[in-house]
């Protein structure tokens, strides 16, 4: 019938299916992803473009009510049914007026939340006190590897933004000059562009900060106050 990939096609109805099984409320839904959990988890490795149309189809479904795709969306990010990468693709490669969608932007300050929350998680475990040196090792290797991801977000994100707001976007160059659409994309990555790359700098600033703290706080347990009000050094 050439329909296209059959994968894509059954992850719409599937989704769809879901959507409208789980739309009384969200105990529904979330029972409902909850039963249809290993599938949902089996769409991911098999197929990046099934794991955007497992968005496209909540969004789709619930167009007129964005908000609620979006929490369901969210909810699909703590399953880990959805990457983090999956959520900004879906909403920086597709068309640029979603840049002006107030959901979408609240669904990728969602999504860079839990990646920037994590990050600040693992640091905040690594530089407690009294941790044994093996455990201080795979915190650190962890600290190193969830930094890793969270730049690398950041990045996808900067490449797509930079294409939407210098108008190099394939969409923006294979449709030409918009006009006053076209203006407004522009203007709409610009913005996105300054926020995000403010983000991603306070992230690092917040990371040196506490690596810096904890150094201070090393230093200061390796000094002991006597009685005379001096410090000896251990």
């Amino acid at each position: 019938m050439n329909l296209g990939d059959p994968l894509i096609i059954s992850t719409d109805v599937y989704m769809t299916a879901i959507c409208y099984i789980g739309s009384k409320s969200l105990s529904h839904v979330l029972s409902c992803i909850e039963r249809c959990k290993e599938r949902l988890l089996a769409i991911g490795p098999a197929s990046p473009a099934a794991r955007k149309q497992i968005i496209e189809s909540t969004m789709e479904y619930w167009k007129d009510q964005p908000g609620i795709g979006v929490n369901i969306v969210d909810k699909l990010l703590n399953y880990t049914i959805l990457s983090p990468e999956s959520v900004i693709e879906w909403a920086l490669a597709g068309e640029g007026r979603r840049l002006s969608e107030a959901f979408v932007f609240e669904m990728i300050s969602a999504t860079v939340g839990k990646v920037t929350g994590r990050v600040r998680q693992v640091v905040k475990a690594k530089n407690v006190n009294g941790l044994l040196p093996e455990q201080k090792a795979i915190l650190a290797e962890t600290v190193e590897r969830e930094r890793k991801s969270m730049k690398e977000l950041f990045q996808i994100m900067e490449d797509a933004l930079v294409s939407w707001a210098s108008g190099s976007k394939d969409q923006m160059v294979e449709i030409g000059d918009m006009g006053g659409e076209d203006a407004l994309v522009r203007q709409w990555g610009e913005r996105w562009l300054r926020v995000f790359r403010r983000k991603i700098a306070v992230e690092e600033a917040w990371i040196l900060e506490a690596e810096k703290e904890k150094v201070e706080d090393e230093e200061g347990d390796g000094m002991k106050v006597d009685g005379n009000g001096f410090g000896d050094i251990e």
